[in-house]
């Protein structure tokens, strides 16, 4: 059977919606969180940098096992990317971690702890849009 996860990150900054739902109750990656928690609390028209998702104190997700697995995304206008990183308590660090691809398989290590990580430039006035994050074996 195929486990499936969906992730909703949602922004305008301050906190992110997370909604889970797997198809197998044993998944090996699991949510920490309904709400993940940003980094940043505004993003200015026109800039750039990176946004750090935790559920606060804790890691947006925990993988018991080492395993494969496949994210599915769209990264709305303004963004550059999505990388997922090492939970670290009071990190804010984007820069260690693999960059997710849509459809590509990612093995992360198990047991472990990880955050979500967005980089964005030239955000758009209307502020960031929030997208959906899905994860399969």
């Amino acid at each position: 059977m195929i486990g499936v996860l969906v992730f909703l990150i949602a922004i305008p900054v301050g906190a992110a919606a997370v909604l889970a739902a797997s198809e197998e109750k044993r998944s090996k990656l699991v949510p920490n969180c309904m709400t993940l928690r940003a980094s940043q609390a505004t993003i200015i028209p026109g800039g750039s940098g990176v946004i750090l998702f935790t559920c606060g104190d804790s890691p947006a997700l925990t993988v018991g096992k080492s395993h494969k697995f496949r994210p599915f995304f769209t990264l709305p206008t303004g963004y550059t990317g999505l990388k997922i990183v090492s939970h670290a308590l009071g990190a804010t660090d984007c820069n260690i971690g693999p960059i997710l691809v849509s459809g590509q398989r990612l093995d992360l290590s198990g047991p472990g702890n990880f955050d979500y990580c967005t980089s964005y430039a030239n955000a758009p006035s209307t502020g960031l849009a929030s997208f959906e994050v899905t994860w399969s074996k």
